[in-house]
């Protein structure tokens, strides 16, 4: 029979399987969007949040202790005590204005070049064309305003910019002028709308996940949770499938959503939940999607 330390072992194994998964999507994405260090800004102070929850849920007549914190945390006293003192604790940090300026080198260098002088109109506000290279009134001397990490150079820095859409240079001027002054570098109007119903997809799921692990120990119904997959698809066979399996799940969400029509309330109050399904179609080696 396995012993008990080999049973935390494989438990251990398959957490970190799954949650590695998941992180290497998840970063996969971001990279390029958000920087590594502001991502580790952002996880640790979720992570004490919800470490805090946890603790106060647990006994809610007590104040939550350091010592106890640290332990569900594991970090050390000095740091949750300046975590849970910074500007950012308990506050959305997309409202943060200091947190989205430092988010990537180039949402930074954007956001200084769209309401800084010397690099805007005195009168219209607007960023102004600069020169690629100068000591004055120039990308270099942008780039030196305000990036302050080793490992990236200004060139570096501008031909992204020029590949996500967000600058245009001229090489026969040299000079570089400001398109879009946008954090997610994007030719595509709708991604945004994208990524927020698609992020809230995951998070629904992974709630659904959380709540089905945890029933057994807190005795609630499992939710509905189902998944049909095939690591054998032919690529000649993929458009045919992606096809058929569209034509499924809109027939699908149509009745779903007739089904929710009947049982939602006409006026809103403060005791109601958000209930509902996610219809969508994946490819592990593809990226296009339905």
């Amino acid at each position: 029979m396995p012993s008990a330390r080999n049973e935390q072992l494989q438990d251990a194994a398959v957490l970190t399987r799954a949650v590695e998964n998941l992180f290497r999507k998840l970063i996969r994405f971001l990279i390029g969007r958000i920087s590594l260090v502001k991502l580790q800004e952002m996880i640790r102070y979720i992570f004490v949040e919800e470490a805090e929850n946890k603790l106060k849920k647990e006994n809610p007549s007590k104040n939550i202790s350091l010592t106890k914190l640290a332990l569900l945390s594991g970090i050390d006293t000095r740091t949750l005590t300046k975590v849970r003192n910074s500007e950012g604790y308990r506050q959305p940090l997309y409202r943060e204005s200091k947190f989205l300026r430092e988010f990537t080198p180039g949402a930074a260098i954007l956001d200084f070049w769209c309401s800084r002088s010397p690099f805007v109109e005195p009168r219209s506000g607007k960023p102004k064309k600069l020169k690629i290279s100068g000591e004055e009134n120039s990308f270099e001397a942008l780039f030196a305003g305000c990036i302050k990490g080793r490992g990236v150079t200004a060139n570096s820095l501008l031909q992204r910019l020029a590949e996500s859409g967000a600058v245009e240079i001229d090489q026969q001027q040299e000079t570089v002028k400001l398109l879009k002054p946008t954090y997610l570098p994007s030719s595509s109007s709708d991604q945004l709308g994208s990524i927020q119903m698609g992020f809230s997809a995951i998070g629904n799921m992974l709630d659904t996940v959380v709540h089905n692990v945890e029933s057994p120990d807190t005795g609630a119904d499992r939710l509905y949770q189902q998944g049909a997959w095939t690591y054998r698809l032919s690529p000649e066979n993929r458009e045919a499938a992606r096809q058929d399996l569209r034509e499924l799940l809109a027939d699908t969400d149509a009745k779903a959503r007739k089904i929710i029509s009947q049982y939602e309330d006409k006026n809103t109050t403060p005791e109601q939940i958000t209930s509902g399904v996610s219809l969508y179609y994946f490819e592990e080696s593809g990226s296009a999607q339905i």
